[in-house]
C-alpha cells in the first residue's frame, strides 16, 4: 500500500500550478463572455464548463499526486499504451466530427479526446522502454522498436486529421531519447524522417498548405499572415505594458476566433499587457527548470525520464501555442496548458502535473 508523506512534497510547485489554473479559469471567463452571450445567450456557458473541468482535473491531479506511486505507471506501461492506442483507433470509427475533424468520442452530453491521453501514455511507455533498454539506444537497431511504437499511435491521430498533436508527441519522445544518449547520426536521421512525414501530411491537406504559404509569406509582408495571426498580433500590440484592464479586450468581441482556447494568450496580452504575458512565460520557464532539476534527483531511470517527459510535454505545448499566437509558427490548434478552455486537454495536463508533484517528493533530501 502506497503511503503518502505530505512533508516531502514541493509545495512551491503545487502553489504555482494552482495559481496558474485559477488565473486561466478567470481568463476563460473574460475571453468567452461576449461570444457565449451572442451565440448561446448565456455569458457564463464556458466559464461554468471550465469550472467543471477544473474540478475533475483537480480530482485527477490529487489522485496522481498523492494516491498513486509513480511505479504504478512503470508496472502497467504496456497496458496504458495499448488502451491509448485502441482509443485513438476507435475514434476514427465512432468519433464525433467537428469542423471537419473526427477527434472526440461522445459520452452523453460530454465528449472526450483520446489523443490527449495518448500524449501521456506514450511518454510513460518511452520512459519504461528507456529504463529497460537504455543501452540499446546507442545502436541503430535499438531505435526500431521505440520509433515503431511512436509512429503506430501517431498514425491514427494524424488521420483524424490532427497534425499538431503528433508533432508534439514526436518532439517530446525524441527529446527523451536524445537525453538518453542516442547517436548523433541517428538524431539527423530521425529529424529527416520527421521532416518527410510532416511535409507529406501538409501536402495531403490543402488547407495546411495554405497555412504554410501564409506563414512563409508573413516573413516578407506581415499583412500576408492568416486572419487569426493578424488579429492575435493586434491584440498583443494594443495591450502595451500594463494592458487595457481585465475584461476590456476588444479583440474578444468576435474579432479573434477561438479567443478562449487556442488564442487566449493574445487576450491576456491585450487586457494585462506585457506584464501579464511575461508572467505566463515566466511560469513555463520556471516549470521547465524545476522539472529538469527534479529529474536529477529521481530514484531510478524510469522516474528520471518520466519527469523529463512530462516537463517537456507541458512546456513544448506551451511553446507551440505561444509561437502560433505571435506568428513564429504556422497556425496549429494546441491549447495553452492550464490556461486555455478545454475538457480532456485540461484534465490530462492536470493529471500529468500531479505526477510531477508526486515526483517532487524525491527532491528533498532526508534529514
Amino acid at each position: 500500500m502506497y503511503k503518502t508523506d505530505f512533508k516531502k512534497y514541493d509545495y512551491s510547485l503545487i502553489a504555482i500550478i494552482c495559481i496558474c489554473i485559477i488565473f486561466g479559469t478567470f481568463m476563460v471567463f473574460s475571453s468567452s463572455t461576449i461570444m457565449a452571450d451572442i451565440r448561446w445567450a448565456s455569458p457564463y456557458k464556458f466559464f461554468f464548463k471550465q469550472i467543471l473541468w477544473v474540478a475533475v482535473g483537480l480530482g485527477a491531479m490529487f489522485t496522481t499526486a498523492f494516491l498513486v506511486d509513480y511505479k504504478f505507471y512503470q508496472k502497467y506501461a504496456k497496458l496504458i499504451y495499448l488502451l491509448a492506442l485502441i482509443s485513438v483507433v476507435i475514434v476514427l470509427f465512432i468519433g464525433v466530427s467537428r469542423l471537419g475533424a473526427k477527434r472526440w468520442i461522445g459520452i452523453g452530453s460530454f465528449t472526450i479526446q483520446p489523443s490527449e491521453s495518448a500524449k501521456l501514455a506514450v511518454i510513460v511507455f518511452i520512459a519504461d522502454f528507456i529504463s529497460r533498454k537504455k543501452n540499446l539506444l546507442n545502436e541503430w537497431k535499438g531505435l526500431i522498436a521505440p520509433l515503431f511504437i511512436i509512429l503506430l499511435i501517431l498514425f491514427p491521430i494524424a488521420l483524424e486529421p490532427d497534425l499538431g498533436t503528433p508533432i508534439l508527441i514526436a518532439g517530446v519522445c525524441f527529446s527523451m531519447m536524445f537525453c538518453a544518449g542516442i547517436k548523433i547520426q541517428a538524431v539527423f536521421t530521425v529529424i529527416a524522417m520527421a521532416f518527410f512525414l510532416i511535409t507529406a501530411e501538409i501536402i495531403r491537406k490543402p488547407y495546411r498548405l495554405t497555412r504554410l504559404k501564409d506563414y512563409l509569406a508573413s516573413f516578407i509582408n506581415i499583412e500576408a499572415s492568416s486572419y487569426q495571426v493578424k488579429q492575435s498580433l493586434n491584440a498583443l500590440g494594443s495591450g502595451g505594458f500594463f494592458g487595457k484592464g481585465l475584461g476590456k479586450s476588444e479583440m474578444k468581441l468576435m474579432y479573434l476566433p477561438e479567443a478562449h482556447t487556442d488564442f487566449i494568450f493574445p487576450i491576456i496580452g491585450e487586457e494585462l499587457g506585457f506584464l501579464g504575458t511575461a508572467a505566463i512565460v515566466s511560469f513555463f520557464i520556471y516549470l521547465f527548470f524545476k522539472g529538469i532539476k527534479m529529474s536529477k534527483n529521481m530514484p531510478d531511470i524510469f522516474s528520471h525520464y518520466l519527469c523529463l517527459g512530462i516537463t517537456f510535454l507541458i512546456v513544448f505545448e506551451a511553446i507551440i501555442n505561444l509561437s502560433v499566437a505571435t506568428g513564429l509558427f504556422p497556425a496549429k490548434g494546441l491549447p495553452l496548458p492550464f490556461i486555455s478552455f478545454g475538457g480532456t486537454s485540461l484534465i490530462v495536463t492536470m493529471a500529468a502535473a500531479g505526477i510531477l508533484i508526486n515526483l517532487s517528493q524525491y527532491t528533498k533530501k532526508p534529514m
